[in-house]
């Protein structure tokens, strides 16, 4: 499908940067962390596009995926029943910089039935983990208007769909909201406000649950003070115990705690790039012990040692710790020739940590350029 560029006010991060505008310019610079989980969605989203304009699964597409597409597949298949000629778009991009620059983005599937003069716009979400709601939807929203404004199909109504195949919801894996075209005219106002606010050099920056997935969370000052405030919470004198207060607390702790994992992410991604933080330094992780062969190892076990097959062996051989306890520290010396030191990775860590430092990924490439 070749590489889609963002938009940094872009429907799929609307519900963060019309609720923290401030955001945006704060994110300026700052390299986006992918996740397996987004790469995977972007897999499955390439692949269904694929699949709905004649392309066969590829062979590398797992059964469960193909099961969660399939979903989508067979949702537009037949919606596209009661399509006007060329009534159905795949993969639709749109542009409204009428509007606002800098607002675009791209529809997975449009769909305009002409009898009922509905168009539908369909977003297919492969995520299993955070159910998505489709009633005033910013992001379907954002869609819906795109669609209607760029294909130009005489409808009535936009009813947005949400197919999320793989994340449990009481209305199941098809959700559907209809709105009428005027009132989707009515949502321009909303979205010029809420971009034209991104551009204020003094745009608050708002802590919430859109923290989630913003780029700049790990450097964000009012996130870190919002951070600082509850851990400074004291619940121990008895006269000062709110257990409303508590629980406000408890609620925001998963977005505290994906803020602490986001800085520590970002901190490590500087140091790659050569700029290390004061005080810290880039180590190897400490290294696992593996077998060099596996096959190998389990022939010479079987020739030091009086032990079944199913002794060191359950659906694959037992890992060298489990297996030098199994047999104790001084039979395990027999066989350790079979065995490697493997190190994941490298991780950042205080100076006063003993393991050597590293040079950063960056330095590295630069002296191989030269």
């Amino acid at each position: 499908m070749g590489e889609v560029i963002h938009s940094p006010i872009g429907a799929s991060s609307m519900y963060r940067w019309s609720k923290c505008p401030g955001s945006v310019k704060l994110s300026v610079g700052i390299e986006s962390k992918s996740s397996s989980y987004a790469e995977e969605g972007t897999l499955a989203h390439d692949i269904a596009a694929g699949v709905l304009m004649g392309d066969a699964y590829p062979n590398d597409c797992t059964e469960e995926m193909k099961e969660a597409i399939e979903v989508y597949v067979q949702l537009v298949k037949e919606e596209a029943k009661t399509a006007a000629k060329e009534g159905c778009l795949i993969e639709k991009a749109f542009d409204l910089g009428t509007i606002h620059p800098g607002l675009y983005g791209t529809a997975d599937c449009v769909i305009f039935d002409d009898k009922a003069k509905t168009l539908k716009v369909i977003d297919y979400k492969h995520g299993a983990g955070i159910p998505v709601e489709v009633e005033n939807n910013l992001q379907l929203l954002y869609y819906g208007l795109g669609a209607l404004l760029s294909t130009k199909f005489p409808a009535d109504r936009v009813e947005l769909i949400v197919c999320q195949p793989r994340c449990e919801h009481p209305d199941g894996p098809i959700r559907r909201w209809s709105i009428e075209t005027m009132a989707m005219f009515n949502f321009i106002g909303q979205l010029k406000n809420a971009a034209e606010k991104t551009e204020d050099p003094n745009a608050p920056l708002v802590p919430g649950d859109h923290c989630r997935f913003c780029p700049a969370s790990g450097v964000c000052p009012s996130l870190q003070e919002k951070a600082l405030a509850m851990a400074k919470e004291e619940f121990a004198p008895a006269k000062s115990y709110d257990p409303n207060r508590l629980s406000q607390i408890l609620e925001w702790l998963p977005r505290l705690e994906a803020w602490a994992k986001n800085v520590r992410e970002f901190a490590y991604r500087e140091a790659e790039h050569g700029r290390t933080p004061p005080g810290y330094k880039l180590v190897q992780k400490r290294a696992t012990r593996k077998w060099k062969n596996e096959t190998e190892a389990e022939k010479a076990i079987e020739k030091f040692y009086r032990l079944s097959h199913h002794d060191f062996h359950d659906t694959k051989i037992k890992s060298p710790a489990a297996f030098e306890k199994l047999v104790g520290k001084k039979d395990f010396k027999l066989i350790e020739d079979q065995i490697e030191k493997v190190s994941s990775g490298n991780t950042l860590v205080p100076e006063s940590d003993k393991r050597p430092q590293i040079e950063s990924s960056a330095v590295s490439d630069f002296e191989q350029l030269t």
